[in-house]
């Protein structure tokens, strides 16, 4: 063979072996094709980021939220068939959505994250920060589509498209009632079924101190409402609210809602006549509030139903029992409106939203995730632990077993279980059943908490859409609002009116009106 031959051989060679190298990857093979969706048998594995919350309460032993008992099962029995490696991004708490806009700014956050914060959402959505998601879930998520419905999915519809994966939340209930049940049964009254009847006790707990806490005592009790604690007064000022239209519904906020200004006044009158905490809003932390109800100076508050931190192993309500022995709390509804009805706002059937953002390269893996989460053993072993070693099950009913062993490894469930905030037992009477008996020493109490929570509860308007002045002026009108409730309360009688409504002027030029408008023209839109 010439030189000149065996050049034009060498290269048609080559050329050849190019293009079955370039078949190869534009074809896979039959194999490779049947596991894509784990990963092709031999390749790396798919690196997928996880955000989750280190909420600083790991106990001893039982490793980082980032490499635990449950991240290590979940790898075991998703990622390691599916040839995933789960990585998990830890985010503080109480720092969740500062954190997160650094993680978005910069291009570094996890392929799934998650927040409760709709105004954080709607920006992601408005700067296009986000992943569409319905063709990823119709192609990828048949069990997550199944277990979350079409009522929960369109939580996290935004202007006609899917951005987010909103959580199923079984159970809506938020705020509940507690008075001092042994000094009412000292006192010869009922618990309280009206507002009025309230109020006569409060007087009551007031000038006679059942308790004979030595003038200690604070009749009805509540800490900062900006502030991060369980304990508001909340429903008892928005049951002065008259009714209104759905358009006045959606479109006015809770400070200029008529009616909702006499509720406030009603603080002012209790506060002046001692019956409140006159330095509710200096306890932004809610230990104060927590402290004089564990030493047996509090008649009665509104706080979070059926609340570990009541009635949970070791806690206020514990405590209140060595302190006092014979103490007791009974759960009471009395905040009756002018139909004589109980208002109050209740969750959304939803609670966090699950997040894919635009830079993410692995959306189709992370729905893969989340639809093998939302398989009913998988979400039931996740909410639940392992039968034996993180529960028995009693009364048809897992029990949590409380031993050291088993709460090493069974403490952040709720942050790992992304796809529920709580547990399903299939009805809300189960739900409510089974909730109450994480507090096996309050299980009744819990139970009627829980229940009154409910009764008369409504959900607030939801927009399909961003208001863009909301995201705007949001801050800036919550500190408002916070001021005008704040100083009306703790005004003299004779000032009142002078400083509630000159706070709620200011919260209207401030960007109240702008929100406003703007949300009156979405309803109408989406009423079209």
């Amino acid at each position: 063979m010439n030189e000149k031959h065996s050049k034009w051989f060498r290269m048609l060679a080559a050329a050849l072996m190019l293009t079955g190298m370039l078949s190869a990857c534009s074809s896979p093979s039959k194999e490779a094709s049947q596991d894509a969706s784990g990963g092709a048998a031999g390749k790396d594995p798919v690196t997928l980021k996880v955000e989750v919350f280190d909420r600083g309460n790991a106990p001893a032993g039982a490793g980082p939220v980032t490499d635990n008992f449950w991240t290590q099962w979940i790898q075991k029995n998703f990622g390691d068939p599916n040839n995933i490696k789960l990585q998990f991004v830890p985010v503080p708490r109480n720092q969740e959505v500062d954190k997160l806009n650094v993680l978005m700014a910069t291009g570094d956050a996890p392929d799934l994250v998650f927040t409760y914060d709709l105004n954080t959402i709607n920006n992601y959505v408005k700067s296009g920060g986000l992943t569409e998601l319905g063709k990823l879930i119709d192609d990828h998520g048949p069990n997550l589509k199944k277990f979350l419905g079409p009522d929960v999915l369109s939580y996290g519809v935004f202007s006609g498209k899917q951005y987010t994966i909103p959580a199923k939340r079984p159970l809506q209930h938020t705020q509940s009632s507690y008075i001092r049940k042994d000094w009412l049964d000292k006192l010869g009254l009922p618990v309280p079924k009206t507002t009025e009847e309230f109020y006569n006790a409060m007087k009551a707990f007031k000038e006679k101190d059942p308790g004979q806490t030595g003038g200690k005592v604070i009749p009805y009790s509540f800490s900062a409402m900006n502030g991060t604690t369980i304990s508001t007064p909340g429903v008892l000022i928005s049951s002065f609210v008259k009714p209104l239209s759905e358009e006045d519904f959606y479109a006015t906020p809770e400070l200029l809602k008529p009616g909702y200004k006499e509720g406030v006044r009603y603080l002012n009158k209790m506060n002046q006549e001692g019956l409140i905490n006159p330095d509710f809003a200096l306890d932004k932390d809610g230990k104060t509030f927590e402290r004089d109800v564990a030493n047996g100076y509090v008649g009665a508050f509104t706080a979070l139903a059926a609340h570990p931190a009541l009635m949970g192993p070791g806690n206020v309500f514990d405590t209140l029992q060595k302190n006092v022995p014979g103490a007791e709390y009974a759960a009471m509804d009395p905040f009756t409106n002018e139909e004589g009805r109980t208002p109050k706002a209740i969750y959304d059937p939803v609670g966090l939203h699950i997040l894919i953002p635009k830079s993410s390269k692995h959306a189709a893996e992370a729905i893969q995730y989340l639809d093998w989460m939302s398989k009913p053993d998988v979400l039931f072993t996740l909410t639940n632990g392992i039968e034996g070693q993180h529960h028995t099950v009693e009364n048809g009913f897992p029990k949590a077993i409380t031993t050291d062993e088993a709460k090493k490894t069974f403490y952040n469930n709720t942050d790992i279980a992304l796809v529920i905030n709580g547990k399903d037992f299939g009805s809300q009477d189960k739900n409510i059943e089974a909730t109450s008996l994480a507090f096996p020493s309050y299980t009744e109490l819990a139970k009627q908490t829980i229940k009154n929570a409910l009764k008369d509860g409504y959900t607030n308007p939801r927009f399909d859409r961003p208001i863009d002045s909301e995201i705007k002026y949001s801050k800036t009108l919550a500190d408002k609002a916070q001021e005008a409730v704040v100083k009306s309360i703790l005004a003299k009688p004779n000032e009142f009116d002078g400083v509630f409504d000159s706070k709620a002027a200011e919260y209207v030029k401030l960007g109240g009106q702008a929100v406003m408008d703007e949300k009156r023209a979405a309803y109408k839109e989406m009423k079209k």
